[in-house]
């Protein structure tokens, strides 16, 4: 073969070409991301909107039933669902795999701004984002200590927060618990009714006597000299405030602020909690930007989480918890310490049958010169360092050395009949050179297909498909380029004589083993027809018990860590979600094997105080005699004795999207109806029947009747005579 005769004679070139790849790929792998999964992209497209105060049937009516009118006319659109609440109009886009996110993400931004004419005034305007699976948070870190939580959320929020946005990678970071500085003004309904003054009178004198606004610019005519204008009336503190005055009177000294109301330097209202193992503070959920490695911006993270601590005040603690990286980090360790295991067994099984450490040794360079090539189109084609990808090159080794062994095998053979090394390399290579190329593209025939897959599942195998493809064609370059070149340096007649007691014991077991593989060939040749029934008879048990192997998308794994949802009935107030977290932080503490127990209040993207989530670590697994999921059933139990009046607990595995993923639930039924009221009933009672049957469990029903409200009917004549309008 051209190429081959090519690298013998000149033995640089053929360096040169696989050296080259080599430092490439040394190169493409600093690049590359670390991650449990390939990246798995989904094209659904959210539309939030708020408007406050508004009840459910008011939200869906006025806003979530228009903007659907609106968005249902985009071409794509595989479903469309939604959920109105308290408040909260949210509208989940789910379009076909095959469509491009951003373009359909920016067609309903256009749909949404034609929408918004048709919406309430008091709406504020709605968030239309790609629904992103790896967007939960990678890791938080909860600052706590025995000073206040005016402090605390200070240091969160101004040292903690601030440093950690600077590192490279983190995206957006949220803060739970925190509780920021707010001016109250405390109106006193008597004085209020003394003095003839109104809340309206009151906001009206804020809005226009404590502000500050741009006034344009002047040109002084004796210099060249233009200065900017602006109006600083905001008071410097609470007293100014309290000087402010709401109306001038005739015959009367004016009214002030602090003449009908009392002014505070306060916290906002407490509408978020955070505690870990029984200790309060505000936690930081902190997210990487879309696409990093997780490993590395969770490391950086947790390096200047070391440096923050060393200097926090007197009495702070920073911890981190909840971080993601570590089992990623320890799972990739694991199935790179397969890979090392599986290429050292290829090595030994290679010698045990080629006899020779020369030829064994020039096999053996297909393997890492192969592997560190793949890095480089793994770098071109934006391919991370996961699981699958790893596990696609613990594969890949048995057929990287396959090309290797037979080229090196039929050379090895030519020099054992005497041809000089040079042209034995060559015409062997020419020889075998077609059953070369034959059996790597019988492999890319398989492997191929699999990189190129359709739907959730083609996303998913993308990257083991393709690993094995790029390792498997550099192996083969290297097989018809390196491996005859170094043969024609270096391999030499393999004389028996001169075989030392080990080799000439695998000598007489190879002649022993080709004794007893001719005699069961002959056996079979004789009992061919038993042979032929014997076969059948394995494919045969072989579908019966593949029958029986349960299947799933992805396997159940022990990471040794849970979530959990707990949804209190709504309208529960933030001091009672307290004390309900405070008391199921202790109940999962308890529970055997749970190391540490992380609970938030009002977390979510609502923000409802009646909402816990909770995160618990266990202890190693090879510390525990049962498995996680055993674990979780007793702290599912004990979630259940501590808030027994809860609408929905949820304890669950994390997901095994790398932040976090869509949904926790294996099985969603979606129930429909024209009634509201049909579909509660129908909804609760199935709920109900399900949440009662063996091997199911955290059975809910996503119908939220919302909170409890105070409706004021307004007696139109009445208020009209007090000149009072709604």
């Amino acid at each position: 073969m051209w190429i081959a005769d090519v690298s013998i004679r000149r033995p640089v070139f053929a360096v040169m070409m696989i050296g080259s790849l080599v430092v490439l790929g040394l190169l493409g792998f600093t690049n590359l991301g670390v991650d449990l999964f390939p990246k798995v992209e989904f094209p659904y497209v959210s539309v939030t909107t708020r408007l406050e105060g508004a009840s459910p049937e008011t939200v869906e009516t006025e806003i979530t039933d228009i903007l659907e009118g609106y968005v249902n006319n985009i071409s794509g659109i595989e479903r469309l669902r939604s959920s109105s609440s308290e408040g909260l109009s949210q509208i989940t886009i789910e379009f076909k795999l095959e469509e491009n996110a951003d373009l359909k993400a920016q067609e309903v931004r256009d749909k949404v701004a034609l929408a918004r004419s048709e919406l309430p005034q008091e709406t504020e305007p709605s968030v239309v984002e790609k629904v992103d699976p790896d967007a939960a948070p990678i890791l938080s870190v909860l600052v706590s200590g025995d000073t206040d939580i005016r402090s605390l959320s200070g240091f969160a929020d101004d040292v903690v927060r601030e440093r950690l946005q600077r590192i490279q990678g983190v995206g957006s970071i949220n803060l739970v618990g925190d509780r920021e500085r707010e001016i109250r003004v405390w109106l006193d309904a008597q004085r209020m009714r003394a003095m003839a003054v109104t809340a309206d009178d009151v906001v009206r004198a804020i809005e226009a006597e404590h502000a500050e606004l741009p006034g344009g610019r002047m040109e002084l005519a004796s210099s060249l000299i233009e200065l900017g204008v602006r109006t600083d009336a905001e008071a410097e503190d609470t007293t100014e405030l309290a000087d402010l005055v709401i109306r001038f009177n005739d015959n009367a000294p004016p009214t002030r602020l602090r003449d009908v109301a009392l002014v505070e330097d306060g916290l906002e209202d407490e509408r978020s909690y955070a505690i870990l193992d029984g200790q309060r503070g505000v936690a930081l959920e902190v997210r990487r930007q879309s696409g990093l490695n997780t490993v590395e911006v969770a490391r950086r993270v947790r390096t200047a989480v070391g440096e923050l601590r060393e200097s926090a005040p007197q009495g702070v603690s920073i911890t981190t918890t909840r971080d993601i990286s570590r089992f990623i980090e320890s799972s990739v360790a694991d199935v790179t310490k397969e890979l090392q295991i599986a290429m050292l067994l290829v090595v030994m099984i290679t010698f045990f049958f080629l006899l020779s450490w020369r030829a064994t040794l020039i096999v053996a360079t297909a393997i890492p010169t192969s592997l560190i090539a793949t890095f480089f189109v793994f770098d071109l084609a934006g391919i991370t360092l996961n699981i699958l990808t790893l596990l696609a090159l613990t594969v890949a080794i048995g057929l990287l050395v396959d090309d290797a062994i037979v080229v090196v095998e039929a050379i090895q053979k030519d020099v054992n009949e005497g041809k000089p090394a040079a042209q034995a390399a060559s015409e062997a290579t020419r020889r075998v050179s077609l059953a070369v190329l034959a059996g790597t593209f019988a492999t890319l025939a398989v492997f191929v297909p699999i990189a190129f897959m359709e739907g959730v599942v083609g996303q998913f195998f993308r990257d083991y498909g393709l690993a094995i493809v790029f390792s498997v064609s550099v192996s083969l370059l290297v097989a018809l380029t390196l491996s005859p070149m170094l043969c024609s340096r270096y391999l030499t007649a393999h004389d028996p004589d001169s075989s030392g007691h080990v080799l000439s014991t695998l000598e007489r077991f190879h002649d022993w083993m080709a004794e007893a593989y001719a005699a069961v060939v002959r056996a079979a040749m004789r009992w061919r027809y038993l042979v032929i029934l014997l076969a059948i008879g394995s494919v045969y048990l072989g579908a019966l018990i593949a029958a029986q192997v349960p299947g799933g998308f992805t396997s159940k794994a022990d990471r040794s860590e849970f979530q959990g949802q707990v949804e209190l009935p709504p309208g529960t107030a933030i001091e009672e979600s307290k004390s309900r977290a405070h008391e199921l932080n202790r109940a999962l503490s308890a529970v055997t094997h749970v190391q540490s127990v992380f609970v938030t209040v009002g977390a979510g993207a609502a923000g409802e105080p009646s909402r816990i989530d909770v995160y618990g670590t266990l202890t190693p697994k090879q510390a525990r005699d049962v498995g996680q999921f055993e674990v979780m059933d007793d702290v599912r139990e004990a979630a259940h004795q501590v808030v027994p009046n809860a609408r929905t607990i949820n304890i669950a595995e994390v997901p095994w999207v790398s932040g976090g993923g869509l949904s926790t639930a294996d099985i969603e039924l979606v129930l429909q109806s024209a009634d509201l009221d049909v579909t509660r009933q129908y909804s609760e009672r199935l709920a109900a029947v399900l949440g009662s049957m063996a091997g199911l469990s955290d059975v809910r029903s996503g119908f939220e009747p919302g909170r409890p409200e105070l409706v004021l009917d307004v007696r139109r004549d009445r208020a009209g005579d007090l000149g009072v309008s709604a």
